[in-house]
């Protein structure tokens, strides 16, 4: 049986981080961070307004990913729109997509329900 190389162990350890997700939380983190820093530095001193539609698209698509678990991808999503801090409260979307939340449609992100909604128009 033949000693473990260098670059045996280093794919051991780069399949390990994969597996139990860390090698996924940096990769993503690192890419925010770089995405921070590029909107910082460009476009500060006059940074595009981002329509109200857009916005609203955005953290339909923030809480999805956050509720499914892709906090990396809700990170960059975040950096790449510049809208890291102002997330929006589920009853401002509510009110802007005219849903009425029940217990039901409370535990899921409205896209979902938005989808859904859509959905059983066609059908009916």
């Amino acid at each position: 049986m033949t000693e473990p190389t260098e670059t045996d162990l280093l794919e051991a350890i780069k399949d390990s981080l994969q597996k139990n997700g860390t090698l996924g939380r940096i990769s993503g983190e690192l890419r925010a961070a770089v995405m921070s820093v590029l909107n910082d530095n460009f476009g500060k001193d006059n940074p595009p307004k981002v329509p109200e539609e857009t916005k609203l698209i955005n953290e339909l698509l923030r809480e999805y990913l956050t509720w499914n678990g892709y906090l990396y991808t809700e990170q960059i999503l975040s950096a790449e729109s510049g809208q890291k801090s102002e997330r929006l409260t589920r009853d401002v979307l509510t009110t802007k997509f005219g849903v009425i939340d029940d217990a039901k449609t409370a535990k899921i992100p409205l896209l979902y329900y938005i989808v859904a909604a859509f959905q059983n128009a066609e059908e009916g």
